[in-house]
C-alpha cells in the first residue's frame, strides 16, 4: 500500500526507440539492467492506413520488491544513447501474463485491432526472467494484498462497503480496488459484520443506560 503516496508496482513496462538507444543495447543489456527482462523489437506494426510505425521496443523489467516509477524511469534509461532520452514514459504491469503475451501482440485485444503478431521467438528473456514464477508469485501477492485489506477494514471498523471502497481507492494503489472488486462479497460480509458488532453495543450501552434510569 502506498498510503497518500507514489503508486508502486513490481512489474514495469516501457517502450523505447532504438533511434534513441545505445548502439549495441541488445549486447548489453543485461548488465545495464542488472534485472530479469523480457522485450520485443516491433518493427512490423502498422497504424490505421497501413503505414509503417516508427520502429520501437516494448521493454518489461522485473523489480525484487515493489519499486516507484522514477526508479523505473531511472533504470530503462539506462539503455538510452549518451545525450538522449530513449522513452517518454513507463507504466505499471497490473498482469504480468497479459504483459509478456503482449509483446508479440498475442492477447485478444491486439487480435482484434489485427495488431502485427510477432513469433514467439522474437520475444527475448534475460537474466533469469521466468513468467511461470511470476505468475505463481502474482497469486501469493493478490492473497497477501487483500489480507491487507482486511486489516484495514476491520482496523478502521468500516460498517458500509461502498465506504469501505471509497477509502480504498482514495488511500490505496491502483491495483487495489481490483481485489476489492474480486472479493466484494467477502468484504460485504466483513463489513455486515462489523455494523451487526456495532449494532450490538450499542443495544448494550442503550440497555445499561436504560437500567440507570430505572433505578
Amino acid at each position: 500500500m502506498a498510503k497518500f503516496g507514489e503508486s508502486k508496482q513490481r512489474y514495469w513496462v516501457g517502450v523505447l526507440y532504438p533511434e534513441n538507444m545505445k548502439p549495441d543495447w541488445q549486447d548489453t543489456i543485461g548488465d545495464d539492467l542488472q534485472l530479469p527482462y523480457a522485450y520485443c523489437i516491433h518493427n512490423a506494426d502498422r497504424d490505421s492506413k497501413s503505414e509503417h510505425r516508427k520502429d520501437h521496443v516494448h521493454i518489461i523489467i522485473v523489480f525484487p520488491n515493489t519499486t516507484t516509477y522514477r526508479n523505473a524511469m531511472t533504470v530503462f534509461s539506462k539503455l538510452s544513447a549518451e545525450g538522449r532520452s530513449a522513452l517518454n514514459k513507463c507504466e505499471p504491469v497490473t498482469s504480468i501474463r497479459h504483459m509478456y503475451d503482449y509483446l508479440i501482440h498475442d492477447t485478444e485485444t491486439a487480435r482484434k485491432q489485427k495488431k502485427e503478431l510477432y513469433d514467439p521467438g522474437e520475444r527475448i528473456t534475460g537474466n533469469n526472467f521466468d513468467i511461470g514464477a511470476y505468475e505463481q508469485i502474482g497469486v501469493e501477492e493478490k492473497k497477501a494484498m487483500r489480507r491487507e485489506l482486511e486489516r484495514f477494514l476491520f482496523a478502521e471498523e468500516f460498517k458500509d462497503y461502498t465506504e469501505f471502497y471509497k477509502a480504498v481507492i482514495i488511500h490505496f494503489d491502483d491495483e487495489y480496488p481490483e481485489i476489492v472488486v474480486s472479493y466484494s462479497a467477502h468484504f460485504e460480509r466483513l463489513a455486515r459484520g462489523n455494523y451487526l458488532k456495532w449494532l450490538r453495543r450499542r443495544e448494550a450501552e442503550e440497555r445499561g443506560e436504560n437500567g440507570q434510569f430505572g433505578e
